[in-house]
C-alpha cells in the first residue's frame, strides 16, 4: 500500500490550507444560522421608541394620551436647553420629541384637531410616522366617544381599553416564512468547502503522481498499474469519508438535537451524496490544472461558480427566470433543493422530492467523472 501511504503524505503537506477552509466554513455556516435564524422567527412584535414628552395640558386628555404613548414606547424627559434637546436627537438618545400644550383638552373637546400636536423628529427618520400614527389612532377613537356623550375620563379609559386590542398577524404563505432551523444553515454552504477541499486535496495528491518523472518510475516498479490506481481511488474516497465525518462532527457538535432528528439524517445523507459528487468534479478538474496555482483558481472557479449560480450562497428566488434555469445545470442547485425539502419532511416516506434530488445529484457525479476518464484519454492519447 505505498502509493495509498503516500497519497496521505502528499495530503498532510497540505493540512495548512485545507484546515482554512474548515475554519472559514465553521466562521461563516455557524454565524450566518444564527443570524438568520434569529431574524426569521415568525413571531411579530411592535417597536418601542425612546420618545421625550412634556406634557403641560391642564385636562385629562393629556394624561390619558402620554399614558397610551407609554404603554407602547420609553417615555423619556425633554431636555430644557436647546443645545441638549439637539444633541439628544442627533446621538439618537430620542426618536421623537412631543410637547403636549397647556389647552390642549379645550382644543380637543372644541373640535380644533388640527395642527394641535406637533413632534419633532431628525429628518428623513421612519420614527415619526410610528408614533404619528400611533397618536392618530387614539386620538380618533378618542374624539368618538367624546361625540357620543362620554365625559373626558371615561372616554379616556375606555379609549385605552380599545386600544389595548392587538392584531393577529398570520403569514400568507406559512412554510416559506417560518423560521428554518440552525442545522439548515449549517448544511447549507456544505457544497463551497466540499468543492473546494476536494479539488485542493485530491487534485493536488493526483497532480504528484501524474508529475512526468515520477509516473515514469512508477511504470518501471513491480506494482502494476491497476494495482496504483486503485490505491489512489481508495485514498480518494477515504480522504471524502475523513472530510464528510470531520463535518458531521461538528455538525453533532452546533447542532447535535437537530442531528438526532429525522431532518438531521437526511441532511447527513444529502451531504454525503455531494461528497461523492465533489469527488466526480475534483476528478475532471484535475485533468486541466497544469500547476497547483491552476488547481487553486480551477477550486475557486468550481467551488464559487457552482454556490453562487447553485443558490448556495444567493437564494434562486432571488434570480431571474434565466438564472434558475441555468441553475439546473450544477449540481449544488440539487443539493439546495434537497435541503430545502428536508424541512418540510415528516417522515421517510414523504421525502420523494428528496430523494429525486440526490439522483440528480448521484446523475452529476456520474456525468463528471465520466467527462473526466474522456478528458484523461484524450491526453494519454495524444502524448
Amino acid at each position: 500500500m505505498q502509493v495509498f501511504k503516500a497519497f496521505f503524505r502528499i495530503l498532510y503537506k497540505n493540512k495548512a490550507s485545507l484546515l482554512m477552509y474548515i475554519v472559514i466554513y465553521l466562521a461563516l455556516a455557524v454565524t450566518v444560522g444564527n443570524v438568520l435564524e434569529e431574524n426569521s422567527k415568525t413571531e411579530f412584535s411592535g417597536v418601542s421608541l425612546d420618545i421625550g414628552l412634556e406634557n403641560k395640558d391642564k385636562g385629562s386628555l393629556g394624561d390619558g394620551l402620554e399614558e397610551y404613548l407609554g404603554s407602547q414606547n420609553q417615555i423619556l424627559g425633554v431636555p430644557e436647553k436647546k443645545e441638549d434637546l439637539q444633541d439628544a436627537m442627533y446621538y439618537e438618545e430620542l426618536d421623537y420629541v412631543l410637547v403636549i400644550p397647556e389647552d390642549f383638552t379645550e382644543k380637543f373637546q372644541a373640535g380644533e384637531q388640527e395642527g394641535l400636536l406637533e413632534g419633532t423628529v431628525v429628518p428623513g427618520s421612519s420614527s415619526a410616522y410610528l408614533v404619528e400614527q400611533e397618536m392618530v389612532s387614539f386620538l380618533r377613537t378618542l374624539a368618538m366617544y367624546l361625540k357620543a356623550g362620554y365625559g373626558e375620563r371615561d372616554a379616556v379609559a375606555r379609549t385605552l381599553k380599545d386600544m389595548e386590542r392587538k392584531a393577529e398577524v398570520q403569514f400568507l404563505e406559512e412554510g416559506d416564512s417560518q423560521g428554518k432551523p440552525t442545522g439548515f444553515y449549517y448544511f447549507q454552504y456544505i457544497p463551497y468547502v466540499f468543492l473546494i477541499m476536494m479539488i485542493l486535496g485530491v487534485g493536488g495528491c493526483m497532480k504528484a503522481f501524474q508529475n512526468k518523472d515520477l509516473a515514469a518510475r512508477n511504470k518501471c516498479s513491480s506494482m502494476s498499474f491497476l494495482s496504483q490506481n486503485l490505491q489512489i481511488f481508495l485514498g480518494c474516497a477515504v480522504y471524502m469519508v475523513i472530510v464528510y465525518a470531520a463535518f458531521l462532527g461538528m455538525a453533532c457538535l452546533n447542532v447535535g438535537d437537530y442531528m438526532l432528528s429525522l431532518r438531521g439524517a437526511l441532511n447527513a445523507a444529502n451531504a454525503f451524496v455531494f461528497g461523492i459528487c465533489s469527488l466526480s468534479v475534483a476528478w475532471f478538474a484535475v485533468q486541466f490544472a497544469q500547476s497547483s496555482a491552476m488547481l487553486t483558481i480551477l477550486s475557486n472557479v468550481f467551488g464559487l461558480g457552482f454556490s453562487f449560480l447553485g443558490g448556495v450562497f444567493v437564494s434562486v428566488d432571488m434570480m431571474g427566470e434565466s438564472a434558475r434555469n441555468m441553475a439546473k445545470f450544477v449540481p449544488s442547485y440539487w443539493y439546495v433543493v434537497a435541503n430545502e425539502e428536508i424541512q418540510k419532511v415528516g417522515a421517510f416516506a414523504e421525502g420523494e422530492k428528496v430523494y429525486q434530488a440526490f439522483g440528480m445529484v448521484l446523475m452529476f457525479s456520474l456525468a463528471f467523472f465520466s467527462a473526466g476518464l474522456l478528458v484523461n484519454r484524450m491526453k494519454v492519447k495524444s502524448k
